[in-house]
């Protein structure tokens, strides 16, 4: 069985960006938040606001952020729910000009970070939060000869078409 490489199977964004409609004509137009059950709400809460430099939501339950436009709330585990963060990753785009900013931020506080790329186009950076939710911090670019540039100025080996982790 043959598999279509990643960068076919999801193009650059450019090609379907201001294409919001799906086939049955309806929308969806951003992810409004996600859920993350933590073993530790005061460590969590400390990593996404200034690890990340989420913005903390005004408000006692649940617990949350604002991340990259994206409401993330935090449950602290108990018997019924435990922090479940899986083979599944949050990805969030950023700008070129910030990704090492990016990876400089994460090393100083102690994150382990590793680069790839998935795809003709990108960029990325893989990270854990302290219960092991992964992320992918993501730079799209506008082609290939960008890319390859950006890759090579950081030693990020191109992979093309491998599937994100």
């Amino acid at each position: 069985m043959s598999v279509a490489p990643l960068w076919e199977v999801y193009p650059p964004r450019k090609f379907y960006a201001n294409d919001r409609r799906n086939a049955m004509g309806l929308t969806a137009n951003r992810l409004d938040h996600w859920t993350l059950v933590t073993s530790d709400l005061a460590r969590t809460r400390q990593f996404y606001t200034n690890v990340l430099a989420a913005k903390p939501l005004d408000r006692n339950f649940p617990a949350g952020v604002i991340f990259g436009g994206t409401t993330i709330d935090f449950f602290l585990e108990s018997d019924e729910q435990h922090p479940s963060p899986g083979i599944d990753h949050h990805a969030y785009s950023i700008a070129l000009e910030d990704f090492d900013a990016w990876a400089d931020q994460l090393r100083a506080n102690g994150v382990g970070v590793s680069f790839a790329n998935f795809g003709r186009t990108r960029m990325s950076m893989l990270f854990d939060d302290p219960d092991g939710y992964h992320f992918e911090l993501v730079v799209p670019m506008d082609s290939e000869e960008i890319a390859t540039r950006e890759l090579a100025k950081r030693g990020i080996e191109p992979r093309r078409g491998a599937a994100p982790r």
